[in-house]
């Protein structure tokens, strides 16, 4: 040991200069002393290196994601992205690197100069919230061993478990099994994820397009069966050329019927229909055209097309009406006033007489009711938020109350009025267009523009089988009795329903502008029917004038 610690100290000192250059002895020993310690090293640091953990079930550190058994994890890395596979201590030695092809296309290298860090050839396409870590939601937390977890780049594949959601791009994988060498790829067969279409819901049916002054009211009818959450309506200028965007824009049209303004006076216009369910849309309608008018020629003193009418409680007159609320008296009818020299938030849909006296209600659109006369203000739906227009207002016998109607089959009761029901909140086929009540029982009938008939604490009421109506029905009107009514079309065909005897016309129409109302005789004698241009047509009783 003297003579060790001797040759050590002659070496220290030639090192720093104070003595020669030590002889053979101390060279000898110099040597011995450097392979011992190189030999202790190597025992100390390769062995332990060299014998697997124990600890195969211990929980991963410091909060980072833990492995699987043999399982790929759930978690999909967007597509494009290159992914990245760390590499635990001691395998490939210090900075060894692998090329892996990314799912980019692009390749990115493994750095294991220290275990569990990882970076990326380029930045900006992949990142985690800390190197090295990585979070997977229901995973079994465990390690194979205290060195870094192990991750390995699959291609997206099919799992064990065939519900496992997957991606048609890469995922990432992480296993449980021994270490695998760096730049080791685990391969197996893409994966299409499918995917669930809705189906197309079937055409709807185009029914008509009325022609009205610069516009066109394009009325339709569902598909049966369809559900269909709205329809688009589309126009062009030649047959089969519609333009490809909707009339409605983004918004689809909840009912039945759309009016088309903005149109050139004489030019032919077509149109088609197509029913839309989520984010399905149904083949086009058949094709039906419109010619808008520039003006109707109207018959008496009235501007602006007529929308209603309304009888004298003996059928020695009636009233007119236009859509601003003036108001023309024909027979012994007498004028009390109108709303065309008022603002109105609505126009006005109907004139109804009072049942018992020479009176008479407008209603507008929003639900707005004006007396006139001594006729009685029972309430009125424009305070409410409405689902869709009124169209229309029927009193009670003794004219102490009255419904309002909306096109949606709504109901609103008035005064001595009893709501029996309604359609409100029910899909239809076509929209709500009045009411006749019964008084015999206290109840009432839903009219449709498509004819359909619903009662409600009234008799069952339909047309024969196989009758339709030829155009949209526009307008009602209650027998004298009440155990029927008649219904109009906007070409002036009439069907009779109940009671109601049919007194014509036996012939199409033809008139010269769309009819809009209908009316009885309290006399009993028939009806009379109005159109746009203020024009009347009787059926059994007096002609009494127009416009």
């Amino acid at each position: 040991m003297n003579n060790w610690l001797q040759a050590m100290k002659q070496w220290a000192m030639w090192l720093v200069g104070d003595a020669p250059l030590p002889g053979h002895r101390s060279r000898v020993f110099l040597a011995w002393t450097t392979a011992t310690v190189v030999t202790a090293a190597v025992i100390a640091i390769g062995v332990p290196s060299a014998i697997p953990s124990s600890s195969s079930a211990s929980a991963a550190p410091g909060g980072r994601s833990s492995l699987t058994s043999n399982a790929p994890s759930t978690t999909q890395p967007a597509a494009g992205l290159t992914q990245s596979a760390g590499v635990p201590s001691g395998v490939g030695g210090p900075g060894a690197t692998s090329t892996v092809p990314g799912s980019s296309g692009t390749n990115a290298h493994l750095s294991a100069g220290k275990a569990g860090k990882h970076k990326h050839a380029k930045a900006g396409k992949h990142k985690h919230a800390k190197a090295g870590k990585h979070q997977h939601a229901g995973t079994t937390t465990s390690t194979p061993s205290a060195s870094a977890p192990i991750f390995a780049v699959q291609s997206a594949a099919p799992t064990s478990d065939p519900t496992m959601p997957v991606g048609p791009t890469a995922i990432l994988a992480m296993s449980s099994s021994a270490p695998t060498p760096a730049g080791t790829l685990s391969s197996v067969g893409p994966v299409t994820t499918p995917v669930t279409q809705m189906a197309a819901p079937p055409a709807p049916l185009a029914t008509d397009a009325q022609a009205l002054v610069d516009s066109a009211l394009v009325s339709w009818k569902a598909p049966a069966g369809a559900g269909a959450g709205g329809f688009d309506v589309f126009a062009g200028v030649a047959p089969g050329m519609e333009f490809p965007i909707a009339l409605n824009g983004s918004v689809p049209v909840a009912g039945n019927s759309y009016l088309v303004s903005g149109l050139a006076a004489g030019r032919t216009y077509y149109f088609t229909v197509r029913a839309r369910v989520g984010g399905a849309v149904s083949t086009a309608s058949n094709e039906v055209s419109a010619v808008p008018l520039a003006a109707y020629t109207p018959l008496g003193h009235l501007n602006g097309p007529v929308v209603s009418m309304a009888s004298t409680a003996d059928g020695s007159g009636y009233w007119l009406a236009t859509a601003t609320g003036a108001v023309s008296p024909h027979g012994t009818a007498v004028d009390l006033g109108g709303t065309a020299s008022l603002t109105l938030a609505a126009p006005i849909v109907k004139i109804v007489a009072d049942p018992k006296g020479a009176d008479y209600w407008q209603v507008a659109a929003d639900g707005g009711v004006f007396t006139h006369g001594s006729a009685h203000f029972e309430g009125a739906a424009s305070s409410m938020n409405l689902n869709s227009p009124i169209v229309d207002l029927v009193p009670t016998a003794d004219g102490l109350g009255y419904w309002e109607v909306g096109a949606d089959g709504g109901v609103f009761a008035y005064g001595d009025a009893a709501f029996a029901g309604s359609l409100g909140g029910t899909p239809q086929a076509s929209a709500t267009v009045g009411m006749v009540a019964d008084p015999s029982t206290g109840g009432y009938w839903l009219i449709s523009a498509d004819c359909t008939v619903t009662g409600f604490d009234a008799p069952a009421l339909a047309l024969p089988p196989g009758r339709r109506p030829d155009s949209p029905v526009v307008a009602v009107t209650g027998t004298v009795d009440g155990k029927g009514f008649w219904a109009v079309t906007r070409t002036g065909s009439v069907f009779a329903f109940g009671d109601a005897v049919f007194h014509g016309p036996t012939a199409p129409l033809d008139p010269a502008a769309p009819v809009t109302a209908v009316t009885v005789d309290p006399a009993g004698r028939g009806y009379w029917l109005a159109g746009a241009d203020g024009g009347v047509y009787t059926f059994g009783p007096p002609f009494y004038g127009a416009g």
